[in-house]
């Protein structure tokens, strides 16, 4: 309800008719289409505010996937809407927007490669959402004859929008598809394509955009966007523009140490599951270190991070059982002690924060002036 009500603000504090602006060069990072992009991708949260802006700007919204999960439904796919319009030129300008973590997504970005082989040169679990996109719309693609692209998401949607974006760059060139993420995972080995016309947004103290880990090999295709979140001089700017959004969910806050904290945070993690198959495969002892016996009380790598994203690092919850982790020195220890390093001056983690659209905005001002 807190996220749609700062939505809500948000749509009342742009202009009918602002949005979808397509750049003159899909190759030079624009930060007034960035602004644009990531308040369409954080509107993927509420699909008739977000149809109703773009509609104000001539767009057609020809429907909201996968919005709607039955219970049990662990498929690999993302919600995303879909629009098109007649451009000025005559070409047909699409926008495709794709939905961040909904409500039980969180074990679907956990789990990296559903098909068990830790091999594959993507993160699959990204990768199969934005195959799912271009099949569900195999046929409007095809019909179209001289497109321009819109690409964007944040978090797990900014994922699929990288994969996504990079698919729509190989079939209608990169002078034809614009691609915006934002908070966005690692999705491919080896450092990713130099896709020229593909911009990932990245806040260096959020921790999402480390997972999965470079430690494990993981990039991003297309170029980094840094924020320079650790710029004394700009934080002025920042805080300024953060509070002058609407979309905020909470006071400005950042880690201590800045994003050196969280990148101590992340190597903690990776130490403790240096590949895949360690993290996802063996299972440590909660009451002692050391792996746990058969019968014993214990989570794998992977579970513990699951507990932790779902339950102390972007939200203030916790559960029970993340309680249980707590209460004897174990290998999850040293990743607790570092997560001390992630804390504000209030001592709750900005790790929320960090990840948070309005965090992003503000960052895109103060560096950009938009």
């Amino acid at each position: 309800m807190k996220r749609l009500v700062s939505i809500l603000l948000a749509l009342l504090l742009v202009p009918a008719g602002a949005l979808a602006a397509f750049s003159e060069s899909s190759a030079a990072f624009d930060p007034a289409l960035a602004q644009e992009a990531l308040q369409i991708a954080e509107m993927c949260y509420a699909p008739p505010m977000q149809a109703s802006l773009l509609e104000a700007s001539g767009y057609r919204c020809l429907g909201a996937f996968n919005y709607e999960r039955p219970e049990g439904d662990t498929r690999h796919i993302a919600a995303y809407t879909l629009y098109d319009r007649a451009g000025e030129d005559g070409r047909t300008e699409v926008v495709i927007a794709v939905r961040g973590t909904g409500e039980g997504e969180w074990p679907l970005n956990m789990e990296l490669m559903p098909s068990g082989d830790y091999s594959l040169p993507y993160a699959e679990n990204f990768y199969l959402a934005a195959r799912d996109i271009l099949e569900t719309n195999a046929a409007y693609l095809d019909s179209l004859a001289d497109p321009a692209f819109l690409v964007t998401g944040h978090s797990r949607g900014a994922a699929v929008a990288n994969l996504l974006g990079a698919e729509l760059t190989e079939r209608y060139g990169a002078e034809n598809v614009f691609v915006y993420t934002f908070a966005t995972p690692r999705t491919v080995r080896e450092g990713g394509e130099a896709y020229g016309n593909i911009f990932n947004v990245i806040n260096p103290a959020d921790i999402v955009t480390y997972l999965p880990f470079p430690q494990w090999g993981f990039g991003r295709n297309g170029a980094d966007i840094l924020l320079p979140v650790d710029d004394a001089a700009l934080l002025p700017a920042a805080q300024a523009a953060y509070e002058a959004r609407g979309d905020k969910t909470g006071d400005y806050a950042a880690p201590l140490g800045g994003s050196a904290a969280t990148q101590t945070l992340v190597e903690a993690l990776a130490a403790l599951m240096p590949d895949p198959s360690q993290g996802y495969d063996i299972r440590h002892a909660l009451a002692h270190t050391g792996e746990a016996v058969p019968d014993e009380e214990g989570l794998t790598a992977g579970e513990f991070l699951l507990l932790l994203m779902e339950g102390g690092l972007l939200s203030t919850g916790s559960s029970a059982q993340l309680a249980q982790v707590y209460q004897a020195e174990n290998d999850f220890t040293p990743v607790l002690v570092a997560m001390a390093s992630t804390l504000d001056a209030s001592g709750t983690s900005a790790l929320g924060a960090a990840h948070m659209p309005a965090m992003y905005g503000a960052w895109l001002t103060a560096a950009f002036g938009q």
